[in-house]
């Protein structure tokens, strides 16, 4: 009997002992201060099971106040496995605050957070414009923060969850297929999309952080200038793709990211009559087409050889000087295009017998017709600068004021003639007896 009676005994303080913990966890759980408590999708594990004094403590004294026990890091950490904070940390994680980001008690959000979607959560710190602009980022637009960051740490900076390019990629597949057969890729596009793009949203088209020449301009400041500095520019800057006329943003397969081999680029424009200051340009494509001798630098296909693509200082956007007149009193200054690939000498030695064929005897006709302190006859008085049937790039023809001018050029043996316009014909020959004929500035 005393065994029987000790037993209940027993059985009856545990059932007291039980009813006492159902009353205090009722009391937090499911009493009139916290009704609510415990009835959300996700509920954390202590507060479903009415363990409240697992985070909580009472303060002394008082009869329904509590304080958590210690912070909300070591708190987590009782359970959680500890994090190693390493890399880039997220700033709340940094300072051990996962109440702010989690709610400790419930959600109606996996992992407890408190707002209704990631992108709240995070716009709860981070300004809310990083959307506003007028094109926004897919991801971004639908509020998948996750997507391209992790919510704790990342090796990666901006607490990416892989390098950007890679994380562009694993949307944009068909920009990796390109990137990984290209032979030239541009050196943002390489290192970093978001040198260009920007990742959340933007005003200009593509998420680019502003529309070209400017997003262009940031990184090319010589480009800049030359474009909008210079006295001659290039009307190709002016179109409606502006740089991307030319210029091939991501990959290519010729130098300067450049869409097609250059000179074939440039007849994409220049293949009809274009106007100008100073007179139409010259339909090229056809001018090729038509004419067997070309220049040095065409047949080399290099138009950029003569002519700057951006902004020039010099008549028709060429890389050094060049009198833009029909006649210009001779200085050496005025030459710089040619004499680049021509000597000098060519017109500053009134003899010679090794300078040039073009030569009467010894007598220089180069100088001639070039070194002259009043009518000067420029280089493209008698020479096609570009292509020409004839050798030498010979002209047919020169502009002449209102007229075109013809040269009627015959070459002869040991020498040749012309008789340009009205003129009666002027013969040359190289091994008549060496004459040296003072020249005149009417001539």
């Amino acid at each position: 009997m005393k065994r029987s009676g000790l037993l209940l005994i027993l059985i009856f303080f545990l059932c007291s002992l039980s009813s006492i913990c159902a009353q205090e966890k009722e009391s937090c759980v499911n009493g009139k201060c916290h009704a609510a408590m415990g009835k959300a999708k996700f509920i954390h594990g202590p507060v479903a099971i009415g363990e409240c004094l697992s985070c909580h403590q009472r303060i002394k004294d008082e009869k329904h106040k509590f304080i958590p026990a210690t912070n909300s890091e070591e708190l987590c950490n009782k359970c959680h496995e500890p994090m190693e904070k390493k890399g880039n940390v997220h700033s709340p994680v940094a300072k051990g605050e996962c109440t702010k980001c989690h709610d400790p008690h419930q959600s109606d959000r996996q992992f407890q957070l408190r707002k209704s979607s990631t992108s709240q959560l995070c716009f709860s710190c981070h300004p809310k414009n990083l959307t506003s602009k007028k094109y926004t980022h897919g991801p971004a637009a639908e509020g998948e923060c996750l997507s391209c960051h992790l919510p704790h740490m990342s090796e990666k900076p901006k607490l990416l969850s892989k390098a950007t390019n890679d994380l562009c990629f694993q949307c944009h597949t068909d920009f990796q297929e390109t990137f990984a057969a290209a032979k030239n890729i541009h050196k943002p596009a390489r290192e970093n999309c978001a040198q260009c793009h920007n990742p959340h949203s933007a005003d200009a088209k593509y998420l680019l952080a502003s529309n070209a020449p400017d997003q262009c301009y940031t990184c090319h400041p010589a480009i800049q200038a030359a474009a909008t500095k210079s006295t001659v520019k290039h009307a190709a800057l002016d179109g409606e793709k502006k740089c991307l006329t030319c210029h091939s943003p991501h990959t290519a397969v010729h130098i300067k990211q450049l869409t097609e081999e250059p000179m074939s680029l440039c007849l994409k424009c220049h293949d009809k009559s274009l106007p100008a200051s100073g007179g139409n340009l010259a339909d090229m494509k056809m001018l090729f087409d038509k004419n067997i001798n070309w220049h040095g630098p065409i047949r080399e296909r290099d138009c950029s050889g003569c002519h700057e693509v951006h902004g020039s200082e010099n008549f028709r956007l060429l890389t050094q000087t060049y009198p833009a007149e029909f006649y210009s009193p001779y200085a050496p200054e005025k030459y710089e295009l040619c004499f680049n690939c021509h000597q000098n000498t060519l017109v500053q030695d009134p003899t010679t017998m090794t300078l040039t064929g073009f030569r009467d005897g010894n007598r220089n006709l180069h100088y001639l017709h070039v070194n002259k302190k009043v009518k000067g006859r420029t280089c493209r008085a008698c020479h096609e600068t570009h292509a020409s049937n004839h050798d030498r790039h010979i002209r047919e023809a020169v502009p002449f004021g209102q007229w075109v001018l013809p040269i009627k050029f015959e070459k002869e043996s040991g020498g040749g003639k012309c008789s340009p316009g009205c003129h009666a014909s002027a013969t040359y020959k190289r091994n008549k007896a060496e004459t040296r004929l003072e020249k005149t500035d009417e001539e």
